[in-house]
């Protein structure tokens, strides 16, 4: 029994390490993805932001390395952001989450893939408001097939699961749901964008924001795409609430508390609620329902 749990501890940090490696391979995602003139490929090695200089490999270290350097380049001695490590942990713990719910499976690594994806569109659309849509696409590409080869009740629902030919399977009602997430996501937000346009003569939504609700439909399945909405627009106006409140006294002009906010990353956040609370929120929903 000990042999097992030591066993199973040893796994769970590996699997930790694993996270914490790729959250650094994230963070380079994060930059250059959206910048011009640079990938993940080019330049091979990971250098500083502000003055250039390539990072040696004792200095890349996920957490270990920015807690070594106190937070400061070496060579320049600029600071370094603090996203930096924070990224590398959120991926770690997200590697474990995973692991436990999937355990050594082609599903984790496929939810972990979609989470990052999240991770990153999140960080990107709040430094420069923007959602890469080379990452969208291919990411709801890869939500549709995993559907597919790997059912899911959930992507589903019973309803739609029972609804489906029994001739066709499990793997048909699994890619229904998450297709129809897909179109549910995508129509929900262009109509509110097309609406908001015609009334009040301006653009309120991004051109990202319902390829990326479509998006999280297809991995979570069109059950999630309401409690998506409704959590990311609270969260939302809380934060505006929370800003407004914050910038009284200021010039209405001037300061970070009246600049546009992005809507991707409340909606990254929904999709994360969903993702750890959805489905017990749903049944829990309609067992009151039922009374």
């Amino acid at each position: 029994m000990e042999y097992a749990s030591a066993a199973s501890w040893a796994v769970y940090f590996l699997v930790l390490i694993f996270g914490l490696s790729v959250g650094s391979f994230l963070n380079v995602v994060i930059y250059r993805l959206p910048r011009d003139g640079l990938s993940v490929k080019k330049p091979e090695r990971s250098f500083c932001p502000v003055c250039g200089q390539p990072i040696r490999w004792h200095d890349n270290i996920p957490l270990l390395s920015w807690l070594l350097l106190g937070a400061r380049c070496r060579s320049c001695r600029k600071p370094i952001s603090c996203r930096y490590p924070l990224v590398e942990l959120l991926s770690g713990l997200l590697a474990l989450y995973v692991f436990h719910c999937f355990g050594p499976s082609v599903s984790f690594l496929l939810y972990f893939y979609f989470l990052l994806c999240l991770v990153a569109i999140a960080l990107i659309d709040l430094e420069l408001m923007i959602i890469p849509v080379h990452l969208m696409y291919p990411t709801t590409a890869l939500g549709l097939l995993g559907a597919a080869l790997y059912p899911s009740l959930d992507l589903a629902g019973p309803w739609l699961w029972a609804a489906v030919d029994p001739q066709f399977g499990p793997r048909a009602a699994s890619l229904a749901g998450s297709a129809a997430g897909m179109v549910l996501g995508w129509l929900v937000l262009t109509a509110v964008s097309v609406g908001y346009k015609l009334v009040r003569g301006h653009v309120g939504l991004g051109d990202g924001d319902p390829p990326l609700l479509a998006m999280i439909g297809a991995w979570l399945g069109w059950r999630a795409v309401p409690l998506v909405i409704l959590w990311s627009t609270l969260i939302g106006l809380f934060s505006v609430a929370v800003m407004i409140i914050l910038a009284r006294g200021r010039r209405p002009e001037g300061g970070w508390a009246m600049k546009p906010l992005p809507f991707g990353p409340f909606l990254v956040l929904g999709a994360f609620l969903y993702l750890f609370f959805g489905p017990a929120f749903l049944d829990w929903y309609w067992s009151l329902a039922a009374y």
